[in-house]
Order: C-alpha cells, then sequence, then structure tokens
C-alpha cells in the first residue's frame, strides 16, 4: 500500500488539512517543508542495501505508516463514504489497508462498490475476497432471519 500512496497529492491534503485547522502560515509552512523532506528523502533499506523511494511511500519507513493514515482517511471522507452510502453497504471497518464490508446482497452490488473503490485512484487497486466458510465469524444473534455473508478481505 505504501507504494502506491501519491506524495504530491498527500502533500495537498496536508496543507489542507492545516489550512482548515486554520494553523498559522509559518507552522504551516514548516510542516509542509518537513513532510517534503521526508518524501523526497524516503529511504529504506533491504538486504542490507540502501535504495531510495523514488515516488510514492517507502515500506519500512518510519514515517510510511502515518503519512499512508492521512491519505486513506482524506480518501474515506472525501469519496469512501459517499460510495459507501449510494452503495446501501450497512458497515464498513478499516485497519490499515483491510477493509471490512457488511451489505445485504438485496440492496448492494458488491462488485459495484468494489470498481467504484478502484476507480478513486488511480494506484489504488482493491480486491475483493469473499468469506468460503460462513461459520467462521459469529452470525448476529438479534438478526436471526436475514442471511449474511461474510467478506475477509477488501
Amino acid at each position: 500500500m505504501y507504494t502506491n500512496i501519491p506524495t504530491n497529492e498527500l502533500l495537498y491534503i496536508i496543507e489542507k488539512a492545516c489550512k482548515n485547522d486554520d494553523l498559522e502560515p509559518s507552522v504551516r509552512q514548516e510542516i509542509l517543508h518537513l513532510t517534503r523532506l521526508i518524501v523526497t528523502r524516503n529511504y529504506f533499506k533491504f538486504q542490507d542495501k540502501t535504495y531510495l523511494q523514488k515516488k510514492c511511500l517507502a515500506m519500512g519507513a518510519p514515517t510510511s505508516s502515518a503519512l499512508s493514515e492521512i491519505y486513506l482517511q482524506f480518501m474515506e471522507n472525501t469519496k469512501i463514504f459517499d460510495i459507501l452510502r449510494r452503495s446501501r453497504v450497512e458497515g464498513y471497518c478499516r485497519y490499515v489497508d483491510d477493509i471490512l464490508i457488511i451489505y445485504d446482497e438485496n440492496h448492494t452490488n458488491i462488485e459495484e462498490v468494489q470498481k467504484s473503490f478502484n476507480d478513486i485512484t488511480a494506484g489504488f487497486h482493491f480486491t475483493l475476497e469473499r468469506e468460503e466458510d460462513q461459520n467462521k465469524l459469529p452470525r448476529p444473534h438479534n438478526n436471526q432471519d436475514r442471511e449474511w455473508t461474510f467478506l475477509r478481505r477488501f
């Protein structure tokens, strides 16, 4: 996932967040300057060799998880939540880059949701993985009359 976070867009997102939080211009410029330094000097080590990640965020860099979280939360708040509402998705949970979606097959075309997610940005490719063993996850006890399909990863 880190190697798919577009750094130019990330800098724009951070700048917009600083403006929305009404930060002083000098503080905003310092945050942007430091973030720009981090994403342009994106070194990582693999098999005792040091590399420079030329675009996107580097795997293993200590700042990549925080910066990718900023990017993903922005995508959720500006695009993903709208897709979920339009598609009548009943539940959405994300942990880092794993997403659990709960939906009613009678109201939601999950393949369309997946296509909409993939249309958000060119660098990301969301995959759909259906739960094969329906007995692995507990069924909610208050909705016995409902048929449930569980997705393990999206």
